[in-house]
């Protein structure tokens, strides 16, 4: 039988080791990066959300991220007028007016 020294060790590292696994899956899950847009238009019914990516050393391109109702990340052009209009639906769409 293992002493509570020992125990408490084993523990330890194994904390450790659990800790450093889930650091390393949240860092390559921020350096996915959209390498190439979508060539299909959205309905903005169907868009829940979105997030911005921007070029730089670990993207190569700038791209809007839309989350969609069933759960998809779409990367599309900003400069698209669909993705643009998308964009304002959806923000006035989630503002409350009292």
């Amino acid at each position: 039988m293992m002493s509570s020294s020992k125990c408490l060790l084993v523990a330890a590292l194994m904390s450790l080791l659990l800790l450093h696994l889930c650091s390393q899956s949240e860092a390559a899950r921020a350096f996915d990066c959209c390498l190439r847009y979508t060539h299909r238009v959205l309905r903005t019914r169907n868009i829940k959300g979105f997030s911005r990516q921007h070029a730089n050393e670990a993207c190569d391109i700038d791209a809007i991220i839309f989350y969609t109702s069933k759960g998809w990340a779409v990367c599309a052009d900003p400069k698209k007028k669909w993705v643009t209009h998308a964009i304002h639906v959806i923000r006035y769409d989630t503002v409350t007016t009292y």
